[in-house]
């Protein structure tokens, strides 16, 4: 029988690899990628990138003290992701963009339920936060400088113009890392270790959507 540990990381290990199979990487691995889907694509994660951070602080302050570990980094990690919307902004500026302002426009709904997610599990089962977090660090990890290179390529963009994507690739490797740290300095009861499995499975899922929604065609 599995530890809950071992159990978790083969939710999270089941998410990272399936990331790619959403369209707007398939539209980058078939060659038919162009600069509206990027800046669609950075329109819809612009919101999940101001947002997110404070989640992190939400979680901080609801995790209780018995996972001390969790809450300092909950608290660390919120400040490090807080101004990562302004790659977002600048990728969108030094492309060209002349769409509306993002901060004028609600969520896509593929964002909105991710940012719901986030704000879910930071009230329900604030440790699971890590978990969330376990995810998306894994794909940046180990997909976010192919893709990030896969860009570049596509759209013949200077590495300046696509900072969002290379940047995440190289910070997620020590992320996981810490992450896992972390989490292995937390007792969490069979109850917690259920939710950090099902958020682990749900930001996969809600994360890839946001690169999966229907103006990737």
């Amino acid at each position: 029988m599995k530890s809950p540990e071992m159990a978790f990381d083969g939710v999270v290990e089941e998410q990272v690899p399936r990331f790619p199979e959403n369209r707007f990487v398939k539209l980058a691995d078939d060659g038919k990628l162009g600069l509206r889907h990027y800046h669609l694509l950075l329109t819809t994660l612009f919101h999940q990138t101001y947002a997110a951070p404070y989640t992190f602080s939400r979680a901080a302050v609801k995790c209780h003290w018995r996972h001390e570990a969790a809450k300092e980094y909950l608290l660390q990690h919120a400040e490090e992701e807080r101004t990562h919307w302004r790659w977002v902004l600048n990728d969108l500026a030094a492309t060209g963009y002349t769409g509306p302002n993002p901060r004028s426009q609600p969520p896509h709904p593929s964002c909105q339920a991710f940012l719901g997610l986030l704000y879910y599990i930071a009230e329900e089962a604030p440790v699971a936060r890590l978990a969330v977090a376990a995810v998306l660090e894994g794909i940046g990890a180990r997909h976010g400088g192919t893709y990030g290179r896969k860009l570049l390529e596509a759209l013949q963009l200077k590495p300046t113009q696509a900072s969002f994507f290379l940047s995440h690739g190289q910070t997620d490797k020590t992320h996981t890392v810490e992450l896992r740290q972390v989490i292995a300095k937390c007792t969490l009861t069979a109850e917690e270790w259920g939710w950090m499995n099902h958020a682990a499975s749900m930001a996969g899922v809600f994360y890839r959507a946001m690169y999966d929604h229907e103006a990737y065609v």
